[in-house]
């Protein structure tokens, strides 16, 4: 059987025996076992593609967050009044049409959702400076929160792939409202801007949890 002199080599990976070469297939074999033992190490068996983030549902816990307004300000969950609701109201951005109506809708009526104990704040991956703009032409008595990580707007499953005015990733329309104890109390999303939930449908919504009604839902 032809022999290969490895000595330098087999003495550094401990396959000298006694001084004397060995045979080249048996080096090959244990060169193998070095690779596939090394390769389990490194990649073990089952462990596949990690499991997509939970989409959060009523019922959960609402993750806190931090997240920059118009103004460059910070908005943090926990900077919301005792005792109030969060609304959460999700668009595509300000170069969406209908979102611009309906942020102004919402803009008249956010008198009645401070009456009702409720913070108000819209979503969206809008930059700050975009957010700006769009602040300083309609004056938006509610902060406009940029997530363009997709912190919250993954958080709900809100992300619409390639959705967006170039072909971005952006969020669906949508609303979630979380209670004063920090839990997940409504979720409501649409593909079409058009759709989205309507402020007295939320505010009702909202009326129906103070009031000790048990419902709720996701879509």
């Amino acid at each position: 059987m032809k022999k290969v002199n490895l000595a330098q080599v087999a003495l550094s990976r401990g396959l000298l025996e006694n001084g004397r070469t060995i045979p080249l297939e048996r080096f090959q074999m244990a060169h193998l076992r070095t690779v596939l033992a090394l390769s389990l190490l490194l990649f073990p068996l089952g462990c596949g593609p990690s499991a997509p983030p939970k989409v959060l549902q009523v019922g959960d816990k609402a993750p806190s967050f931090s997240l920059m307004d118009a103004s460059g300000h910070w908005f943090k969950s926990s900077d919301v009044q005792p005792g109030y609701y969060l609304a959460l109201f999700f668009y595509r951005g300000s170069w969406c049409g209908a979102c611009e109506n309906w942020l102004l809708d919402l803009r008249r009526d956010v008198p009645q959702f401070t009456a009702a104990h409720v913070a108000v704040a819209a979503v969206s991956v809008d930059p700050v400076d975009d957010s700006a703009i769009f602040n300083n032409q309609w004056r938006f008595p509610f902060p406009l929160l940029s997530d363009g990580e997709f912190h919250l707007i993954d958080a709900y499953g809100f992300r619409d792939p390639k959705g967006g005015h170039h072909g971005e990733d952006i969020s669906r329309v949508g609303v979630v409202v979380v209670d004063p104890q920090g839990v997940v109390r409504y979720v409501r999303s649409a593909k079409e801007a058009y759709n989205h939930p309507k402020d007295d449908e939320v505010l009702f919504e909202i009326k129906q949890m103070q009031a000790g009604v048990p419902k709720g839902g996701a879509s």
